[in-house]
């Protein structure tokens, strides 16, 4: 979803798209965690403390690390290794495959077998390309 947000500002710097993508996921995992942290005290009537915190950032920056990826690619394109629009692409193409890992990984871990694997994987991968079907489709 950051991918499509950054994209859609009109903008064929890669760098500046790279940041813009890389603001949105770390706002949006931020905005997560905190969420979290705030339900648990209150679920728990206690306030949270650093403890809470670092517990947050542990569960946060395994997504902030894998989700940035696609922004690495796009800032590649800066270097004229490839173009910006290939750089678009690729980061498309390594959102969607996470996904499916993330999604597989779910899959996995509910019923223990691949199957079911798959089909989450299939499922979340599924939801990355309507995204960016519909993004391609409005602009």
């Amino acid at each position: 979803m950051a991918l499509l947000m950054a994209t859609g500002h009109d903008e064929t710097d890669p760098i500046k798209t790279a940041v813009v993508l890389f603001g949105s996921i770390f706002a949006i995992a931020l905005a997560e965690s905190f969420a979290k942290i705030s339900s648990d005290a209150v679920q728990q009537r206690k306030s949270f403390g650093w403890a809470e915190i670092r517990h947050g950032w542990l569960q946060s920056y395994p997504t902030l690390i894998a989700a940035n990826i696609p922004t690495l690619l796009i800032a590649a394109a800066a270097t004229g290794i490839y173009t910006y629009d290939t750089g678009i692409a690729l980061a498309q193409i390594s959102a969607i495959s996470l996904m499916a890992v993330y999604g597989y990984s779910i899959g996995w871990v509910i019923y223990r077998r691949a199957l079911p694997g798959l089909i989450h994987g299939a499922f979340t991968s599924g939801i990355g390309i309507v995204l960016a079907l519909v993004k391609y489709l409005l602009h």
